[in-house]
């Protein structure tokens, strides 16, 4: 009977339950779709960002091996010797090219995650409209049908991240600007403190209250338009038409969609902290490759770790790769935040989960 059904999807239960209670009950009861995705997720980014760094390495071989020559030739000769004075200027250019690719691979890895959540989301309601219990739905959602139903969604799904990626990079870059200036003395009556000079009231000010004031008006810029994916999932609409629909929804629910996605960024960034941490562990067999490829030279890879520091790298790259497993709840959350903020609309449309076709 649909009025005794367990669901999370029952109109009444809905209402009066917080946001984050009710993602995370669709979390827990569609756990394999939504860490399904997930783990679909992690493999792309081990796999193609791991290729992309691997070739970016095997692109400047070449210098990495030049500048240990040199360092063994400063060596020898008992002269100081600064790291990859020869080789700065092509290492950066092969930099410029990976890091662009890497972003790229993250833009479709988030795009496929948000989707796949809406419409995870848009199944519970679909099966909790429909009174019906997980173990009796014909066809559950499995990783391939939850691919059939995701890509639709995907192309405009992407159009949305690469729409709404300047609202990440521009205040990010702003705010490192202004650090970057105070740092170079470009900013007149405002200098970087040191040890024996404290910061002044100017430098707080610029320095730190206004770089931290960018990154905030740009986080808030970001959570207007959180809910473009879902809402192109809904809809079945143009990813500008999402953009504008998710910007319409959350202008009178401005504190509560911060709210939510401050606490979705917390909870990423805590498990962030953690991988990170697990990856430190990672971190020291890589460190002993390095320490291999160079013969055991200690010195020499001192001076490799100056352009590529291991434990760093490999700490951040474990919990990046591992990040899209605490992304995928997260994206849940915000389908299920589009749903409260436009009143359930959806609920029964086929574009929101159904097949097409």
């Amino acid at each position: 009977m649909a009025g005794s059904s367990p669901e999370i999807g029952s109109v009444e239960r809905r209402a009066g339950a917080p946001v984050a209670a009710e993602a995370l009950r669709i979390t827990g009861r569609e756990r394999r779709p939504v860490f399904g995705s997930a783990v679909t997720a992690c493999a792309a980014a081990l796999l193609v960002g791991g290729g992309i760094v691997v070739a970016g390495f095997v692109a400047s071989w070449g210098l990495f091996l030049a500048a240990r020559r040199d360092a063994e030739f400063s060596i020898a000769n008992e002269d100081s010797y600064v790291a990859y004075a020869d080789q700065w200027s092509s290492l950066a250019k092969v930099a410029f090219g990976v890091y662009p690719l890497l972003l790229l691979v993250a833009v479709v890895l988030f795009a496929w995650l948000l989707t796949a959540q809406a419409v995870v989301a848009a199944y519970a309601r679909e099966r909790a409209a429909s009174g019906a219990d997980a173990a009796t739905v014909p066809g559950a959602l499995t990783l391939r049908a939850l691919w059939c139903r995701c890509r639709p969604h995907l192309g405009s799904a992407l159009r949305v991240q690469l729409l709404t990626l300047p609202c990440v990079l521009v205040p990010a870059l702003a705010g490192l600007l202004v650090l970057a200036a105070i740092q170079l003395e470009m900013v007149p009556g405002v200098v970087w403190p040191t040890y024996h000079d404290p910061a002044t009231v100017q430098f707080i000010l610029v320095g730190r209250i206004l770089p931290v004031v960018i990154w905030a008006l740009g986080f808030v810029l970001l959570t207007r338009f959180s809910l473009a994916t879902a809402v192109r999932v809904a809809d079945n609409c143009s990813a500008r038409a999402a953009m504008r629909r998710s910007w319409t929804l959350t202008r009178t629910a401005r504190l509560r969609t911060t709210g939510v996605c401050l606490l979705g960024t917390g909870a990423v960034v805590v498990a962030y902290m953690v991988l990170k941490w697990l990856g430190t562990y990672v971190a020291h067999w890589a460190g002993l490759l390095m320490l291999a490829t160079t013969d055991d030279n200690v010195w020499v890879t001192g001076v490799l770790v100056i352009i590529t520091p291991v434990a760093v790298a490999v700490a951040v790259a474990v919990a990046l790769v591992f990040l899209p497993l605490a992304l995928a709840p997260v994206g849940v959350l915000l389908a299920c935040l589009r749903e409260r903020l436009d009143g359930g609309a959806g609920e029964a449309r086929a574009p929101s989960g159904a097949l097409v076709g």
